[in-house]
């Protein structure tokens, strides 16, 4: 569907408050900007009624608890940490460098094999994640390791976009747009021995199948299972959970690597059970960082 197209007016009206921001998170001490996302992501809660209940409900359907005190409390907390992640995206570049990786970065969880993988110059991955943590400092941090692949959609603001893209610049992660005409446009990588970084686990709409996810169906992204099939490229499982102030824990698991059965459709799915089940491990270890105001389940 062609995008609505935008008068120059809003785009400048939305452009002047999103420079001002960025260049106050850049001259205010570090403590304070955060002291700043917290509120932002608390204000966020109040004023979001129909999101707030959404994620409270998320949560006790997820069977993360059956406490609907907790709920709200889990709830409350995954919005303040949508809102960190702006700030932490934001000061990343500036901070987490080739010799300040593992100030921020503790790599602890990662296996020996998994780093030889994700290292290797030859050999393509997929890296499957979730909304969990800070997936935007995932892709600056996993590109010092190997070039990044990501798939994103370009905002409907031009000029925003060239603020983003001037502030942030991408050292070593190329950019695929969404929905992109060019159906060699991953499989190219891969095959070249790049990472291909998808996030799996909101609702898809197309190229999707129903599996499970937290207990309930859910329409599931099919892309990891159908690029593995036909790159036979290994999967990674992984995300970079919040462990401190711009300190981050890398979790993974996999290589997962499966043999066809000569049912492709039959292997999609098999395939994307797993993974939803891998990102489960991680969102049900730190609940307060998932993004619960999202509707997973549409059917309910």
């Amino acid at each position: 569907m062609a995008r609505r197209k935008r008068n120059k007016f809003t785009n400048i009206m939305e452009y002047i408050p999103l420079r001002l921001a960025i260049g106050f998170v850049d001259i205010i001490p570090m403590r304070a900007a955060f002291a700043i996302s917290k509120f932002v992501g608390i204000l966020s809660w109040w004023v979001l009624y129909n999101r707030r209940k959404l994620a409270i409900n998320n949560v006790l359907l997820a069977g993360i608890t059956t406490d609907e005190k907790e709920a709200t409390r889990i709830a409350k907390e995954s919005f303040v940490s949508f809102s960190k992640l702006t700030v932490e995206s934001l000061l990343a570049t500036k901070l987490i460098t080739n010799d300040t990786f593992y100030e921020h970065i503790d790599v602890s969880d990662v296996t020996e094999e998994q780093e030889k993988i994700l290292k290797d110059p030859k050999q393509g991955v997929i890296l499957c994640s979730a909304h969990l943590g800070n997936w935007e400092v995932s892709g600056h941090s996993i590109s010092f390791w190997k070039r990044l692949i990501a798939v994103a959609r370009t905002l409907d603001n031009p000029y925003a976009q060239r603020l983003l893209e001037k502030r942030n610049p991408r050292r070593n992660i190329e950019i695929v747009a969404k929905n992109s005409a060019d159906k060699g446009a991953l499989l190219r990588p891969l095959k070249n021995g790049m990472l291909l970084g998808l996030i799996a686990d909101q609702h898809a709409t197309s190229h999707s199948v129903e599996v499970d996810f937290m207990g309930h169906p859910a329409k599931t992204v099919t892309s990891v299972a159908r690029l593995h099939l036909a790159t036979r490229c290994p999967i990674i499982c992984g995300v970079f959970a919040r462990v401190g102030t711009m300190k981050f824990k890398f979790h993974v698991t996999g290589p997962f690597n499966f043999t066809p059965s000569g049912d492709k459709n039959a292997d999609v799915l098999n395939i994307t059970q797993i993974m939803n089940k891998e990102l489960e491990k991680f969102i049900r270890q730190y609940p307060e960082q998932y993004l619960w105001a999202h509707k997973r389940w549409r059917k309910r």
